[in-house]
């Protein structure tokens, strides 16, 4: 609701842009009200104004199938609920702002199984790395995408398992 707060959010661009010296190919975001996403690309597109990048990377808009608002043009769907808790908004106020900022990267809208995100989610705490449901969706995607050795993917690992542990 707070139109500033995605100005702080949009660090979030400048902190990839810092540690790889420039912008990845794709960015998995976890989606629901969009913060992060309009965010990401507030930021990206202030480094593509000021020289710093050349382009902007590809959004991707994660979203459980449980609720998946992002991929209907009517509103009128289903949801039902799900793991990723962190994401499951039925009517996000700023969707059409998140589609068209999605569709002006080049990215898309990708929804992931109740099921793939509890495999990803086991694979991520397998791996070391304690993370929550919401978190997980966006590896799930990861785990949908074409392998590519000259693509580079970022997903951010938004909460911590604690978030949701004993669900």
């Amino acid at each position: 609701w707070n139109p500033y707060f995605f100005h702080g959010t949009k660090t979030f661009a400048y902190e990839i842009w810092e540690q790889l010296g420039g912008a990845p190919d794709e960015i998995l975001i976890p989606t629901g009200n969009g913060t992060l996403l309009i965010g990401a690309h507030i930021g990206f597109s202030e480094l593509k104004l000021g020289g710093l990048i050349d382009r902007m990377p590809r959004l991707v808009a994660v979203q459980a199938h449980n609720c998946n608002p992002l991929s209907h043009e009517d509103a009128n769907f289903s949801t039902s609920p799900t793991v990723a808790e962190g994401i499951a908004i039925a009517a996000p106020a700023r969707g059409k702002q998140i589609v068209d900022l999605v569709e002006d990267t080049g990215g898309e809208i990708v929804t992931v199984t109740e099921e793939e995100i509890k495999q990803a989610n086991a694979h991520m705490v397998s791996s070391g790395w304690f993370i929550e449901p919401t978190s997980a969706s966006a590896v799930a995607a990861a785990y949908k995408r074409p392998e590519s050795s000259d693509q580079q993917i970022e997903i951010p690992l938004t909460g911590h398992g604690l978030k949701s542990a004993g669900k």
